[in-house]
């Protein structure tokens, strides 16, 4: 008898199928409600692009008298060669730190267009921890360099993201580093604004100042960020909060409104605050405003929708 009963197999009644449907119907919407896709496909930030002092310098649209007369165009000349011709990028790397080591140290100023395309190979190369060192260097002179600046918080940007397990004392120098990062964009960002209000300023220089401005902003965002991540992505009433609202502020300026980068940005901070919303907790604060969970979910599906190439 127990060979038999072990042999066919147990009948299932309709009650039976019909209860196990309820079962994985209920499964199913308990999974997609606590463990949404977008919990785990996050939209990727994006950028403006580097800084760039723009395509290859020529030889042949130099005139002999600047490239003689202007050692630093002569080697910047050689320098695009190599990179924008023969695609040589760690030689063009070399021969711009050779050039820079015969720069006088008074002169950097005058260099500058060296010292800028040399940052431009060194972030095209991955290369952070010399992109960081120069720039510094640089800065240490020329503290309100939009160049330096910017090229300088994309270099502690990329160092810090490659970093996931920090202990206590690293997180909390990576924190202090980032603020001091955040105040001189900040520094240099009201020096962009004091010029664009001389009254000699052509329409040109007004649109690269612009152009310079936005980049700088949305590298501070990113940095309050990553402040606020180095905190663990607080909420509710934790002072910590203050530096995601900050990066929000940026993003929704007036400045950076239209922009695709900073509403890609926006969007990654919003699905960091869903993350950690508890499905329980209606409402919570953000930039000083009440929201509403299911509001804000909505507003995040709309800026991922908007960002779909």
């Amino acid at each position: 008898m127990a060979i038999d009963l072990a042999l066919v197999p147990p009948g299932a009644t309709p009650a039976d199928i019909i209860r196990l449907l309820i079962l994985i119907t209920v499964a199913a919407v308990l999974v997609i409600f606590f463990f949404p896709l977008n919990r785990f496909f996050k939209p990727a930030p994006q950028d403006l692009g580097s800084m760039s002092i723009g395509g290859p310098f020529l030889e042949a649209s130099q005139n002999a008298s600047d490239v003689r007369n202007k050692p630093w165009l002569k080697a910047l000349v050689k320098i695009d060669r190599l990179y924008f011709q023969e695609g040589k990028l760690s030689e063009a790397i070399k021969l711009a730190e050779l050039e820079l080591e015969k720069a006088p140290q008074n002169d950097r100023a005058g260099w500058r267009n060296l010292y800028y395309r040399y940052w431009e190979l060194l972030l095209d190369a991955d290369r952070g921890l010399v992109l960081k060192m120069s720039t510094r260097a640089y800065l240490d002179d020329y503290p309100e360099d939009p160049f330096a600046n910017y090229y300088f918080a994309r270099s502690f940007l990329k160092t810090a993201d490659r970093y996931h397990n920090l202990n206590a004392q690293t997180r909390n120098s990576y924190r202090q580093n980032a603020e001091a990062v955040a105040r001189q964009l900040d520094r240099t960002c009201s020096s962009l604004l004091a010029q664009k209000k001389h009254p000699g300023v052509s329409q040109e220089k007004l649109q690269i100042i612009e152009d310079f401005y936005q980049k700088l902003r949305l590298e501070q965002a990113k940095l309050f960020v990553l402040i606020w991540k180095l905190g663990g992505f607080e909420e509710d009433e934790h002072p910590d909060v203050i530096y995601r609202d900050k990066a929000l502020d940026i993003c929704e300026s007036e400045a950076l409104a239209d922009m695709k980068e900073a509403r890609a940005l926006k969007a990654v901070i919003y699905t960091h605050v869903l993350d950690r919303w508890n499905w329980f907790e209606g409402q919570q604060i953000i930039q000083n405003k009440l929201h509403q969970r299911k509001d804000f979910r909505k507003q995040l599906d709309e800026l991922n929708a908007e960002l779909i190439p």
